[in-house]
């Protein structure tokens, strides 16, 4: 089951700022709900855990993090992450692609396109359930980002 996802937001800090935060997962990941990275295991290259519960149903994923892209000129990262359950119930991939652009008034914009693929038990509560929680991290993931670049 394929879900695609188009979000963006704005914060009020520079480029710069936003970008390092990017580009470090260290940075980064914590801000995402479940998320955790636990080894670099090459360039641009992560093993972690990836943590969701869906309605009555949680699932903890043994991931694979890849920056695949990290465009400087641009201000674009790709992001492509795979997963297997760690009860062997199911997998899942994402592949997230963030455009920085500057605003006017000094801030970013951030626009994210993602498209996640789940397979297994996770896969039997629809897309719609899938959207809903999808939507639900991202929108904690904007929280926490954002707090952490006021400490910056």
């Amino acid at each position: 089951m394929n879900t695609k996802l188009d979000k963006s937001f704005e914060v009020p800090q520079g480029t710069d700022i936003v970008w390092e935060h990017l580009v470090d997962p260290e940075k980064i990941m914590d801000c995402v709900p479940g998320v955790s990275i636990d080894e670099k295991v090459g360039d641009n290259q992560y093993k972690g855990k990836v943590g969701m519960k869906f309605g009555p149903m949680g699932v903890q994923y043994n991931a694979d993090i890849f920056y695949d892209e990290i465009n400087i000129e641009e201000r674009r990262i790709i992001i492509t992450g795979d997963g297997v359950d760690s009860k062997g119930n199911g997998n899942a991939a994402m592949k997230m692609t963030i455009n920085l652009i500057e605003n006017d008034q000094g801030g970013v914009k951030l626009n994210a396109n993602m498209d996640v693929t789940v397979n297994g038990k996770i896969a039997q509560f629809g897309s719609r359930l899938i959207t809903t929680v999808s939507n639900q991290l991202f929108k904690q993931f904007v929280s926490n980002f954002s707090k952490k670049l006021e400490k910056a």
